[in-house]
């Protein structure tokens, strides 16, 4: 494992950990896709640091010699890398906690680098109601991406055994934990339709995310709530309009 440092840290209770790599076995290199001018991943990057002190912003990968090239985006973008586990993404994200700069945080913010719309107000509000609720996960349901997941960091060190999916999706066992204290945010959340939110996972996804690009210029914008939320509908549209094209 390796990571560098950029800076000195600054806010010691959240971090935001952007999980990024290279290979994606259903869209090999989706993040180096570009949405607007941006590539997805340094786009990730602008959500984080509208988020949250720049300094608490972290890019975590897997082995350095497949996702090498997040050493020098890193730099480029002033942001921190920590290169761990490839195949194991929770023990990844353990590794980081256990490292001398992971134990400075209290909580982790989870963002998959494939959720080009994440929205800084949401983030803002959930790392906010995780202190003053004290809660251990956070998180919209259905799985939001206009939002990412509060963790604390106790709930990676108590956790010994985990199951075979947690390895791939890092936090699947904490929602399934009903013991932990979880804060379960509803589907229309802020006034957004998380049920129907965007990413970028497959061939069908960029070719959505190109024409989001053309219809829907005001999403250039790095914090474009208002904007998305005044166009939702005409979004949902175009996405059930793409599915009926799929299907046919």
């Amino acid at each position: 494992m390796w990571w560098t440092e950029v800076g000195l840290p600054g806010n010691k209770k959240c971090i935001i950990l952007i999980q990024a790599r290279l290979n994606s076995s259903r869209l090999p290199a989706k993040i180096l896709f570009k949405f607007f001018d941006d590539t997805i991943i340094e786009r990730i990057i602008k959500i984080a640091k509208k988020s949250i002190n720049y300094r608490d912003v972290l890019i975590i990968s897997g082995d350095k010699k497949k996702n090498k090239i997040l050493f020098n985006l890193s730099k480029n973008n002033k942001v921190k890398v920590y290169f761990g586990n490839e195949n194991n993404v929770f023990q990844r994200f353990k590794d980081f906690l256990n490292s001398k700069f992971g134990k400075k945080y209290k909580y982790i913010y989870r963002i998959t680098a494939d959720n080009y719309l994440v929205q800084p107000k949401i983030v803002k509000k959930m790392i906010s109601d995780a202190f003053n609720k004290k809660i251990d996960y956070a998180y919209v349901d259905p799985l939001s991406h206009y939002a990412g997941e509060v963790v604390s960091r106790k709930l990676f060190m108590k956790r010994s055994k985990i199951s075979e999916m947690a390895k791939e999706h890092a936090t699947w066992d904490f929602r399934k934990d009903k013991k932990i204290r979880t804060l379960k945010y509803p589907k229309n959340f802020l006034n957004l339709n998380h049920s129907k939110s965007l990413t970028l996972d497959t061939i069908k996804d960029l070719i959505l995310m190109k024409e989001l690009e053309f219809k829907f210029q005001g999403l250039r914008q790095i914090d474009n709530y208002n904007y998305l939320k005044k166009n939702q509908i005409k979004i949902l549209k175009l996405i059930t309009s793409q599915a009926k094209k799929i299907k046919n």
